[in-house]
């Protein structure tokens, strides 16, 4: 492992890293830029702009299984979709991805890494990407059926699609009374079948399912520190599909 992955994977570091070019692009540049997406909850950029600089973990939970497929490589074409900032795309590069070959897509975008763009209707042409990753946006999506299906038609026949939600036995207005908004639909998606079942026919070989074991959940009376997560890695068939 080079020294460069080294400090990328020390999360504490990373976040150093990402909260910089935050400053450089954002405050510095003028680049903080934001967009409505019809089919997103309206209160997601709110939501987001808010943790603009927070750092977490979870994502380790997605992306460890992930870099364990060898079929991915550091030349494997790969898009994050709902990064919130550069700390997911650096996480990646980390693991020994190519950061020339990583992009993100966010209604949320200072960094010239991360284009802006709807995650339902997104500027990428059909079979793009090696592999499409969606950590902990799911929720935010109105119609993930639609989702679904874009995230689909970029990628790439036979290529990896990885999720992450987090388990949540909170109601919107549960999430209302802790933040002060409403939040989410009234039928969350909150286990692996759930994300499955979005992606139907298309649905290819599972390599990996953790369907929040401890069952750990925020509560109506405030937030915990390690919520549990829902995560499924799985390849797509379409047509082109060895």
């Amino acid at each position: 492992m080079s020294l460069t992955s080294t400090l990328l994977l020390n999360d504490r570091l990373r976040r150093h890293w990402v909260n910089l070019r935050l400053f450089y692009y954002a405050r510095l540049l003028g680049r903080l830029r934001t967009l409505e997406a019809d089919r997103s909850d309206p209160e997601t950029v709110r939501h987001n702009l808010k943790s603009l600089r927070a750092g977490n973990t979870r994502m380790h939970r997605l992306l460890r299984p992930l870099t364990a497929l060898e079929m991915l490589d550091e030349n494997s074409k790969v898009l994050l979709i709902g990064p919130r900032n550069e700390a997911d795309l650096w996480l990646l590069a980390g693991y020994g991805f190519s950061i020339e070959n990583l992009r993100g897509l966010d209604i949320i975008s200072y960094s010239p890494l991360i284009d802006l763009g709807d995650m339902h209707e997104t500027p990428y042409t059909d079979n793009q990407w090696d592999a499409v990753v969606l950590g902990w946006v799911l929720s935010y999506s109105i119609d993930p059926g639609r989702l679904a299906n874009e995230v689909v038609r970029i990628v790439k026949p036979g290529g990896i699609v990885a999720i992450g939600v987090e388990y949540s036995t909170l109601t919107p207005d549960d999430v209302s009374g802790l933040v002060g908004y409403r939040l989410g639909k009234d039928e969350r998606i909150n286990s692996v079948a759930q994300i499955l079942e979005l992606f139907g026919s298309t649905l290819g070989h599972v390599y990996y399912s953790h369907d929040a074991p401890l069952k750990r959940s925020h509560t109506k009376s405030g937030f915990i520190a390690n919520p549990s997560a829902v995560c499924a890695i799985f390849s797509v068939n379409k047509p082109g599909s060895a």
